[in-house]
């Protein structure tokens, strides 16, 4: 049965080919991503001749996340299934970096998460179902001696989407 889809973070890598392969399988799925009419255009465009649609949703901002709901469900009527994939990592030495850039990574990394998952949950209780699928990384189980802020911050923001989606089961 084909389910509607949105993934989150789907410009490149993980995301990217997680959209072209549920689409190949006979899902509708929303591709969503910042600014896919200017610096995201090309990946956009790519995804769009594929027959998956485009949506713009930057994980940071609750208006464009309630947006891109929104324009998913008036397009689509539902929302089956959230892959929470958007995310940023940064590496470096620890004191390169200010807390400023450590709280953009959390924003990203562990806030946009929630901001997708509380943004879709009334959906998935009024359909009675819903799936909401967390991506993250290695880094948040292991960090590496020479990873800096890669370790501390970035690690801990990876490890805390594992603990918030273990805590969430039952919400949907």
């Amino acid at each position: 049965m084909s389910k509607t889809i949105l993934i989150t973070g789907t410009s490149t890598g993980f995301g990217y080919d997680t959209a072209e392969t549920l689409a190949r399988a006979g899902h509708t799925v929303f591709a969503s991503m910042r600014e896919p009419q200017a610096k995201n255009r090309q990946y956009a465009e790519r995804l769009r001749k594929q027959g998956i649609e485009v949506v713009e949703l930057d994980v940071s901002s609750d208006a464009s996340v309630d947006r891109a709901v929104k324009e998913v469900l008036a397009r689509n009527g539902r929302i089956d299934v959230l892959i929470n994939n958007a995310g940023i990592a940064s590496a470096g030495i620890t004191e390169a970096f200010t807390p400023d850039q450590a709280k953009a990574v959390f924003d990203t990394n562990v806030v946009g998460l929630l901001r997708t998952t509380r943004a879709v949950l009334p959906a998935m209780r009024k359909q009675r179902e819903g799936l909401i699928v967390n991506i993250g990384s290695i880094v948040g189980r292991v960090t590496f001696r020479s990873s800096g802020f890669t370790g501390p911050a970035s690690s801990r923001s990876k490890r805390s989407r594992t603990v918030f989606a273990t805590n969430s089961r039952s919400l949907a």
